[in-house]
């Protein structure tokens, strides 16, 4: 018999689906005795950028800033039932959250623990080999390609309590935890990989962020303590889903498959690093309550660049700043002010100077539909690309005159400025990626 093929099921948690998502269902996955492992997916582009920017000031610094808060709680309770967690907390700096995580971990009595950074997701030094998809203008802050599991499996297997790393694809944070249990075949790996998509934004497929046809969803005590995923995996990758018992949650086919597709843009094609997956053939089953068995995922390739994502700072400053209007007649002043702004502002020049209502079309833009009631608030918001703080200023003023010159009532504004970060994408070749373990 094929070692593999006779390992029992392996056991997964997905803890966090974001980098400001909440702390105890992680702790309460750890604690149960019923994982093997608690993935936390804390990485985006907007949670990479402030760490280049502390990188840049400081080598040591540029880990997700939660890395404490999250991890303090969370490591006791993995060391206890022997959990391993894994995640991409590292940011921009893997490294040095590794030596963060060794440290921590001694301070809150769970001393001892293997401690695995993974790097190599780092690339700027490879900026004129990567095709981008548009000239670089500006200066380039960073630029992080997407790894797979080749350096979150080697961490495992060499005995890593805690793996941490940079910008991995998400699901292959999930895929390297099971990639050893599994029978060896592509198709296991494609399980793998769909079951690390639909773990990786945790409460999103347990009934977060979920309207039932009907509205047949949970209630507010529900949603506040949502339980998170659990996923027992087999050896060809196949994988019963549900949650912890006694916590609210609803896992069937429909937030399964909502979540199968979820920012995917070809279920027949789903590219990660590792490989190309097809979903056209996944097979949910409700098995039980909140249970649902999934299969059915096959490999169809492997791309030979990986996606990188370049963060460049272009000169000048973003001004972002909202008015409110309330009371009979709100949505006409606030098209008013609107109309006002625009005559006001008529010298920014094309796509550098946006002007809508809020809960009027800043959403749908000109495909909304206003209905027969007139709103009994609305906020007319500004975000204009600006040359320079004085400029942004002046924007910022130009509403602020609102209240003396009118519309009538206006007021309660709102003003933020915001460095101007770009995020270019582009393609690198794969045997330019080195990865490499740094223990904490």
């Amino acid at each position: 018999m094929n070692e593999k093929a006779s390992r029992p099921v392996r056991r997964v948690g997905g803890g966090a689906g974001f980098a400001g998502d909440r702390i105890d269902p992680a702790v309460a996955l750890a604690a149960s005795g019923e994982v093997d492992a608690v993935v936390l997916e804390c990485l985006a582009e907007r949670t990479l950028v402030p760490g280049l920017r502390a990188r840049r000031q400081n080598p040591e610094a540029g880990a997700d800033p939660r890395l404490r808060r999250r991890l303090a709680p969370l490591l006791p309770a993995a060391r206890k039932m022997g959990c391993r967690i894994i995640s991409n907390l590292g940011a921009a700096n893997p490294a040095a959250a590794a030596r963060q995580i060794a440290r921590l971990a001694a301070e809150v009595g769970a001393g001892g623990i293997r401690v695995a950074g993974v790097v190599g997701d780092d690339v700027a030094r490879h900026r004129d080999a990567i095709a981008w998809e548009r000239p670089i203008e500006g200066t380039l802050l960073g630029a992080h390609a997407y790894l797979g599991t080749e350096g979150l499996i080697e961490a495992i297997e060499g005995g890593a309590d805690v793996v941490v790393t940079g910008r991995v694809a998400d699901s292959a944070l999930f895929a390297a935890e099971l990639a050893p249990h599994l029978d060896g075949s592509e198709d296991a790996f494609a399980n793998a990989t769909m079951i690390g998509h639909l773990l990786e934004c945790s409460g999103q497929i347990t009934g977060g962020n979920f309207e039932a046809p009907g509205g047949d969803s949970l209630d507010g005590a529900g949603f506040a303590r949502l339980g998170y995923p659990i996923a027992r995996v087999a050896p060809d990758g196949s994988a019963e889903i549900g949650i912890l018992d006694g916590l609210p949650g609803r896992v069937d086919r429909l937030t399964c498959t909502l979540q199968l597709l979820y920012e995917v843009h070809d279920p027949a094609a789903y590219i990660t690093p590792d490989a190309i997956v097809d979903f056209s053939q996944v097979l949910i089953e409700e098995i039980g309550p909140n249970r649902v068995r999934v299969s059915g995922a096959r490999t169809v390739g492997r791309p030979e660049r990986l996606k990188v994502s370049g963060f460049v700072e272009r000169p000048g400053t973003l001004a972002d700043v909202e008015l409110s209007y309330a009371g009979t007649g709100a949505l006409t002043r606030a098209r008013h002010a609107a109309d006002a702004l625009r005559i006001r502002l008529d010298h920014f020049p094309e796509g550098a100077l946006r002007i809508d209502l809020v809960g009027v079309d800043s959403v749908l833009g000109g495909a909304s539909k206003p209905g027969n009631a007139a709103p009994p608030e609305v906020r007319v918001h500004v975000s204009a690309v600006c040359d320079d703080e004085e400029d942004a200023q002046a924007i910022e003023d130009e509403i602020y005159t609102l209240t003396i010159c009118g519309p009538a009532g206006g007021g309660s504004v709102r003003s933020e400025r915001r460095p101007r970060i770009e995020v270019l994408d582009g393609f690198i070749d794969r045997d330019l990626i080195e990865t490499a373990i740094v223990w904490g």
